[in-house]
């Protein structure tokens, strides 16, 4: 089932820090969130539609099997991904630089075959907070050059409220515990809109009006008719790209595991978020751990380039390859051809 995620108002997602009260005054939120928020909302929207359970018999909930399959941003209605992390945003031109594979000469912290090393005049920055559309991701996982992309500051409003602690009893307002709430408003300059979107297996139906991320802000959940996921690409002598869709979490800190012998060439993480939650049924925190963020590339090799393990490479396409929480969405990946190697 696909899903397209809209604000009726402000949203707030948190991120896995801790706060302290009476010390910490302004809050740290996210945008977009984890795709296991969208899992959750859907779940406790589909108990809500459809009957309920007792919190202690997690074996019985219905919604257990439920996964996210896919996840993007809906940006205008068309589905948009992070650029690519071996991209690089000229300031001067105004367009994407990709990296080159060069021989690795000692200049890479990672102790790899390859680096990747940008040629350009003027200022680059990291490409984060931008996004590519789906046939942008698709032209590059074909291996051809991409050069557009937009940023998401354009397609939503950063907002903050003040709040106030009380004491849960009294209504008494506590000294000293101001704090400010980061939201976000999914509409930017002119007439841009920002959406979610995603797929949910083992749901059919999932209600209208449903709780979306903190303070208890409700969001519009629909149908979606459209593509969401890119085709895989691989090259015939066994280089292939692995492309994060969707935040990871490996045991291995950044480096997945795969199933095939491949070597890795190089790689480009833009870095690692805290995942964590809350277990309803323990009544506690989750586990937090570190997450390698969506848009993150990956570059192997197979060792053993036969049509069987070209095969198996090309099934990893849009599954999840997340050591934790494949269920939540984490580590969904797209297979793309190599250039330059």
């Amino acid at each position: 089932m696909k899903i397209q995620i809209s604000a009726l108002d402000t949203l707030t997602f948190g991120v896995g820090k801790p706060s302290v009260w009476g010390e910490d005054t302004f809050g740290a939120g996210m945008f977009p969130p984890f795709p296991s928020v969208v899992r959750g909302a859907a779940r406790a929207g589909w108990l809500h539609e459809n009957g309920s359970f007792d919190i202690a018999d997690m074996e019985n909930d219905p919604t257990k099997d439920c996964a996210v399959t896919e996840y993007a941003l809906l940006l205008n209605g068309i589905p948009h991904f992070p650029v690519p992390a071996d991209h690089v945003w000229s300031e001067d031109d105004k367009t994407l630089i990709r990296c080159e594979l060069q021989e690795n000469d000692g200049l890479s912290s990672l102790r790899t075959p390859f680096q990747l090393w940008v040629n350009a005049d003027g200022k680059v920055i990291p490409a984060e907070r931008r996004y590519i559309s789906r046939s942008t991701l698709q032209n590059y996982l074909d291996g051809e050059t991409i050069t557009e992309s937009v940023p998401l500051s354009d397609y939503i409003t950063p907002e903050s409220r003040i709040g106030v602690y009380k004491e849960r009893g009294t209504g008494a307002v506590k000294q000293g515990m101001l704090y400010r709430s980061p939201l976000t408003r999914l509409v930017g300059t002119g007439r841009n809109t920002a959406a979610l979107a995603a797929s949910i297996s083992g749901a059919d139906t999932v209600s209208r009006l449903t709780r979306f991320g903190g303070e208890n802000k409700v969001a519009d959940f629909t149908a979606y008719g459209g593509e969401i996921s890119p085709n895989p690409a691989i090259d015939e002598d066994g280089g292939f790209k692995l492309y994060l869709a969707t935040p990871a979490i490996f045991k291995n800190g950044y480096l997945p595991e795969l199933p095939v012998p491949a070597e890795l060439l190089t790689a480009a993480v833009y870095g690692c978020d805290s995942a964590g939650g809350f277990d309803m049924k323990a009544g506690r925190p989750k586990q937090t751990r570190r997450a390698v963020r969506a848009g993150s590339v990956y570059y192997y090799k197979l060792t053993e380039n036969t049509a069987e393990n070209r095969g198996i490479v090309t099934s990893l396409h849009a599954a999840s390859i997340s050591d934790y929480s494949r269920e939540d969405g984490c580590g969904i990946c797209y297979i793309g051809k190599v250039r330059g190697n």
